[in-house]
């Protein structure tokens, strides 16, 4: 059995992967490598990050799941990582890969990434994607968060602005405010001080939600 989970291992790496990959598919058990050698192969191709996929599979044998389950829970993730890949192009980074897949799995479109990328241009949206996951998982509706999101990255809004808002946006729940009305608030004191901030009026038309939807 050792053997076996040696030369599967080998395989993998001898059909280009590396040290990094071999040490990142460390640890996994030769049924799992087995099960899931075809969708590596695939995202090799396509140029995923490949230790992405091995922590997921990873996750799997600590929760004892069967190797079919694994093969599924790997297959899904790759999927949405094509997703993020596509939508984030062209160069995303892994963590924005990473937090793309997290905004899908929380029910935000893939057009909404892209209407990031667009957004922010060459800058790094791993934050941005956070927080607006987190925004969802809060209890903001994913249409008023995609909204917001995109309007503060159109205005030049930093790292430091997401964090901000989601802690504010935070203590307002954590008080018994309402996530949608919270947000509308603590972005009135955003709005104004941005980069690219606009007149009062267009501000306001922001912050109802007036931007652009993503489709």
């Amino acid at each position: 059995m050792m053997r076996i989970r040696h030369l599967l291992a080998a395989s993998v790496i001898a059909a280009g992967g590396s040290a990094l990959e071999a040490q990142t598919s460390a640890g996994l058990d030769s049924a799992t490598m087995n099960a899931i050698a075809p969708i590596i192969q695939r995202a090799r191709a396509s140029n995923l990050p490949l230790d992405l996929l091995y922590t997921r599979a990873r996750q799997g044998q600590v929760q004892r799941l069967p190797a079919s389950r694994i093969e599924v829970a790997v297959r899904n993730y790759a999927e949405r990582l094509e997703t993020a890949q596509a939508a984030l192009a062209p160069n995303p980074t892994t963590p924005e890969l990473k937090a793309g897949v997290d905004a899908l799995q929380t029910g935000v479109p893939r057009e909404t990434l892209s209407e990031m990328r667009r957004a922010a241009k060459e800058g790094s949206l791993a934050v941005p994607l956070g927080i607006l996951t987190t925004l969802v998982a809060r209890g903001v509706s994913v249409e008023k968060a995609s909204v917001q999101v995109v309007a503060l990255l159109q205005q030049g809004a930093s790292p430091a602005h997401f964090i901000a808002l989601d802690q504010r946006v935070q203590a307002d729940v954590l008080a018994g405010r309402r996530p949608d009305e919270s947000l509308d608030l603590r972005l009135k004191g955003i709005f104004p001080n941005l980069p690219q901030s606009v007149n009062a009026g267009d501000a306001a038309t922001l912050q109802a939600g007036g931007t652009k939807r993503p489709r």
